[in-house]
């Protein structure tokens, strides 16, 4: 606020430097009207802020203003001009009390300075180049996703909203209530994601989306596309569960113990619950891996399940704590835990191959699981 930076007032409007250009830091021609160009920095939050605040700004304003018709043209203009009331009322209260006097003070100096009027300058004669306006803006745009503009009958605006126009959906002829399920595909995704062997990058990669896409998607923060989602749920195992009115994770899998919340709730999924004997497997003869802990998760009737720990990980010591009904130690034959951490170890090498080669090894040890719990008393 201390600096003027080539802020021009005038009675009738004022200049500011907008946020962005080509890189050109000279003035030229925009030094007559009070402008500097300036490339807005990609790490740069003042940018989005402003738009967050402006956006939640407008949801207060007096809306005095009726707008003349029901077009979005009638309902923007509408809006710019309770904006500028907003804008002249403030302007005219002073400076709040901001408990810090210092500053007050230079609000004070900077609103005595004279007006100048800028200059008329026609725009093509300005000594800078057009460019990608909001280019840090432009790189983190969420997904495009379905929306819609609703007429408020309250208060005569129009509101751009997101998802699916319900009105679309209306049948006048059907008069059975329709009840919506709940959609938990997300959150399922995203507790997977945090223990999959591999990157959020590399899942996305595979499932053909890109890793913006799929962390606003895990997050519920936006859609994808019918197809998207269709190869993102394959990749991880996800099905679709008529019983329970919802997604579950079907695997099978090997996950990484890396965040206890999601560990908890993915084997909470897959056990149905806790019904299950999970245990950490060890070889009857021979060395365990040195690096990794291998816990089974054997719920009943279901392919089996591996979550490798890190030997030495503060989760690795709360796995009593996190996986339900955790049974300790079990010893297996030496046979079958080289081939445990030989699958484990191929599953882990891409995206694709974690519930291949799950799949395989289930395959293998069938009439371990079916219709019981593996290692089972």
């Amino acid at each position: 606020m201390g600096k003027r930076r080539g802020f021009a007032r005038s009675a009738g409007y004022s200049a500011c430097e907008p946020p962005c250009g080509t890189g050109r830091s000279d003035t030229g021609g925009g030094s007559k009207i009070g402008i500097r160009p300036e490339v807005a920095d990609a790490k740069d939050k003042t940018v989005p802020a402003s738009l967050r605040s402006a956006q939640d700004a407008s949801l207060w304003l007096s809306k005095r203003h009726d707008p003349v018709g029901l077009s979005l043209v009638a309902s923007v203009e509408t809006l710019c001009r309770d904006a500028h009331e907003d804008h002249d009322w403030r302007a005219g209260r002073g400076p709040l009390r901001l408990s810090n006097r210092k500053l007050e003070e230079k609000i004070e100096s900077w609103l005595e300075l004279p007006m100048r009027k800028p200059a008329d300058i026609l725009l093509e004669k300005v000594d800078w180049e057009a460019g990608a306006w909001l280019s840090s803006w432009e790189t983190s745009l969420p997904p495009d996703r379905p929306r819609y503009f609703k007429h408020d009958g309250f208060t005569g605006r129009i509101w751009l909203l997101s998802g699916e126009d319900p009105s679309e959906d209306v049948d006048d002829d059907d008069d059975i209530t329709a009840y919506e399920e709940y959609d938990n595909a997300a959150e399922i995704a995203k507790n997977l994601v945090a223990c999959w062997p591999n990157s959020p990058r590399e899942i996305a990669t595979a499932a053909g989306i890109t890793l913006r896409q799929l962390q606003w998607f895990i997050s519920e923060r936006s859609l994808l596309d019918r197809a998207a989602r269709f190869d993102l749920l394959r990749l991880l195992g996800i099905e679709y569960d008529e019983g329970m009115g919802g997604y579950t994770p079907a695997g099978p899998y090997v996950l990484i113990a890396r965040k206890a919340h999601a560990l908890e709730a993915v084997y909470q999924e897959i056990s149905g619950g806790g019904d299950a004997c999970p245990c950490e497997i060890v070889p009857t003869q021979g060395q365990a891996d040195p690096s990794w802990r291998y816990i089974l998760i054997n719920a009943y009737g279901t392919p089996p399940t591996f979550v490798m720990a890190p030997r030495g990980e503060a989760i690795t010591e709360r796995l009593p704590d996190l996986i339900m009904n955790y049974e300790g130690i079990r010893p297996v034959s030496a046979s079958l835990y080289r081939d445990v951490v030989s699958t484990c170890a191929r599953a882990c090498q891409t995206p694709q191959a974690n519930v291949r080669e799950m799949t395989e090894f289930a395959r293998r040890y069938e009439r371990h699981w079916t219709d019981c719990k593996w290692l089972s008393d």
